[in-house]
């Protein structure tokens, strides 16, 4: 019989609506409460243990008892960024959720963490995001506000999660026409647009900013650009948009650009 794995979105929806309904429904979400009540309590066919602690060679892990069905997840405290541990604890238990039936050992680092072409990473990636970011939440608490850092920022702190899981999260659901552009050095290493936003004439792994953007100006002045601006159509033909950006403070260079089309 082929292993399976589960769904990590529906397995996500359904720990949030136990939550939401039987638990406190406070955010941002306590993971240790939420795996004590509705999973260590319950009838739950695998045992889970957690353990908090220094290791040296994965940020997080998660691993089956030889020939027991008792799971151990190892969630490395050196970590120093405590939204990268948050979200590290609910990307390994989106691995115990949706893939203990494929694999006996899972070992996260940053790089794997990161790794949007693996689809078992991508999918525990996926059950962090809907887990810590509700739908029902983001669309309710932020469908009317404008698309800038300032926001980001809001929903970033609202949830406990970094920037950029919020801004792909916040995207993903957004009627709204905005784009979330992560760049270095001026040019993109990855994007993400909304479904109503339009096509972009700078979006691709290796396309240079856009001349006459906020974003590359920020690059070229190293200014900060934080404001909401005006850009004229430099991001699509025809649409005009608005930019703000902000720089990463861990020294890898990164540069974050929300654009919202008008």
């Amino acid at each position: 019989m082929a292993k399976t794995r589960t769904d990590p979105k529906r397995e996500a929806i359904r720990l949030t609506k136990l939550w939401q309904e039987f638990g406190p429904n406070t955010y941002p979400l306590d993971l240790d409460t939420l795996v004590n009540g509705a999973i260590l309590t319950s009838d739950f066919s695998d045992e889970l243990v957690i353990d908090k602690r220094h290791f040296d060679s994965f940020e997080g892990s998660l691993v089956r008892t030889k020939g027991m069905r008792k799971w151990t997840m190892l969630l490395n405290t050196q970590v120093r960024n405590v939204r990268r541990r948050r979200f590290t604890f609910a990307h390994e238990l989106g691995h115990f959720m949706c893939h203990r039936e494929i694999r006996e050992k899972f070992e996260d680092s940053e790089d794997s963490l990161n790794d949007f072409r693996d689809e078992i990473e991508t999918e525990a990636n996926i059950f962090a995001s809907w887990l810590l970011m509700p739908a029902n939440l983001l669309r309710g608490e932020f469908h009317d506000t404008a698309w800038e850092t300032a926001t980001l920022q809001t929903i970033a702190d609202r949830f406990e999660c970094s920037m950029q899981a919020s801004a792909l999260r916040h995207v993903q659901l957004s009627s709204k026409p905005i784009a979330f552009v992560v760049s270095r050095d001026g040019m993109i290493i990855w994007a993400t647009k909304s479904n109503s936003a339009p096509f972009m004439t700078s979006y691709m792994f290796g396309d240079e900013l856009p001349s006459g953007s906020h974003a590359e100006e920020c690059f070229r002045n190293g200014n900060v650009g934080l404001e909401r601006q005006p850009v004229g159509s430099v991001w699509n033909d025809t649409r005009h948009a608005f930019e703000s950006q902000y720089f990463d403070h861990s020294g890898e260079g990164y540069q974050y650009t929300c654009i919202e089309f008008q």
